[in-house]
């Protein structure tokens, strides 16, 4: 493996074996049946798709100290639109948890034997969850949204929790929360401080009467709004709260603790405004604050940020990634250094992607570092591939970094998630995908 870094761009090359592809930077349906079962695919041609078993060949592409081994768990997905890891049987290993055009599913650890949560009891698009235990009975429950219909402003979109029932092959029970046009992202966030049960969080992506014609920038500026648990939440009512209406096309956000614990927590939204901390400020009420430019050279169409999260380094300073602009070809990092003009300063790592569309940070080697992981869907040219990269931080500030490709056209990612399924200590990956319509889980070894 050669890399070599610059400060403000990566000329890294990545030579990832005999069966993968050279990638060099050089500038800016309806559901089948369930899978038979995972299969370890070990290295992938770039581009393949799979059908059939294959052999065993962990590919040694990663930070130092990692080779990771890739197991597809299904390839049946109509359109895997998120992923989150929980353990819902409570046996203390962590499920996958996929949500699937018209089906929610789990795939249980270790086995991945697919159980059934929830099949055409929503509106179309499922698009989004978030799990935690809605009733406080003990058990996980999940919360979706659905009615996903991409640029409808007016109708549409609706948020739900379900319920987990007695025996775990049965479905689950769902209980209605509220309905909000484009109905895009769910997170979850203690605003009350951390005696009190976190409110769920929701982010369309568009505001209300927006529309193509105007760049979604005319009608009202998205709702960001936050459902606090009601008495009964089988029942309701659950009410509303504005946090934000100040931004535009909300692609994303992600929940950051406050100064303290006692504090509420804090929103990062990337819209077309670019990067903003949604906040409480003096008084209880909640103020959105503009951090980060966003890529804005073509102010009337796509523009600003699209993927967020938060990374932190062992110096103690932290960094903001994400996607740019709106469904972009930027892979963008933030530091927390400040400019005169208030605003954080901004890197482009790679502008060698099409259509980037996740953001996980995560120390994946164990030196206190976390590292960016990044989920490309499309494929931009033959040497650069939809997949999963993995980003690490050379200088202790954000400023350098190196790349590494994990699984060059392997999977078209639509969301992926970090966390350790085999209780080793090291954090695993797992990515889902759009036109690949696969689950595949990047096992994290020694190398």
């Amino acid at each position: 493996m050669r890399r070599e870094t610059c400060p403000m761009r990566i000329v890294w090359v990545a030579l990832l074996g005999p069966m993968l592809a050279e990638l060099m930077l050089a500038g800016p349906a309806s559901a089948g049946p369930m899978s038979a079962g995972p299969k370890m695919v070990g290295a992938v041609r770039a581009g393949t798709i799979l059908a059939g078993p294959m052999p065993t060949e962990p590919t040694s592409v990663g930070p130092k100290g990692v080779r990771w081994e890739v197991q597809e768990i299904a390839r049946d997905l109509s359109i895997g639109y998120a992923v989150a890891l929980a353990d819902l049987n409570g046996d203390g290993r962590s499920d996958i948890i996929v949500v699937d055009q018209h089906r929610v599913l789990w795939y249980e650890n270790p086995t991945w034997k697919p159980r059934l949560i929830l099949q055409g009891k929503t509106r179309p698009d499922n698009v989004c969850l978030a799990v935690f235990d809605v009733d406080g009975d003990g058990q996980l429950d999940i919360v979706l949204g659905a009615g996903w219909r991409p640029f409808n402003t007016e109708v549409g979109g609706t948020l739900q929790w379900l319920k987990r029932r007695a025996s775990l092959d049965e479905e689950w029970e769902l209980f209605p929360i509220a309905e909000e046009p484009s109905v895009h992202r769910v997170r979850l966030a203690r605003l009350d401080g951390p005696q009190r049960p976190p409110a769920i969080v929701l982010a369309p992506l568009m505001g209300r009467q927006s529309s193509a014609a105007g760049n979604w920038l005319d009608g009202r500026p998205v709702r960001i709004l936050a459902y606090r648990l009601p008495k009964d939440p089988r029942v309701g009512p659950w009410e509303p709260a504005v946090l934000s209406e100040e931004l535009h096309v909300v692609h994303n956000i992600a929940v950051t603790p406050g100064d303290s614990p006692e504090q509420p927590d804090r929103l990062l939204a990337a819209s077309y405004e670019g990067v903003s901390v949604v906040e409480a400020s003096d008084g209880g009420r909640w103020r959105t604050r503009r951090i980060g430019s966003g890529n804005q050279d073509n102010p009337k169409a796509s523009r600003g940020a699209s993927e967020i999260k938060q990374g932190k380094l062992k110096t103690g300073r932290t960094f903001i990634a994400t996607i740019e602009p709106w469904h972009g070809n930027q892979v963008v990092v933030y530091t927390d250094h400040v400019g005169e003009d208030g605003l954080r300063r901004r890197f482009v790592l790679d502008e060698q992607l099409r259509w980037g569309h996740a953001v996980w940070c995560a120390d994946l080697d164990g030196d206190g570092d976390e590292e960016l992981i990044i989920g490309v869907r499309d494929q931009l040219s033959e040497q650069a591939r939809s997949g999963v990269r993995i980003y690490k931080c050379q200088d202790g500030r954000g400023e350098r970094w190196t790349r590494h490709l994990v699984d060059a056209g392997g999977v078209a990612v639509e969301d992926l998630a970090a966390g350790d399924l085999d209780g080793d200590g090291r954090i695993d990956i797992v990515a889902v995908g759009r036109q690949s319509r696969n689950v595949r889980i990047y096992w994290n070894r020694p190398e």
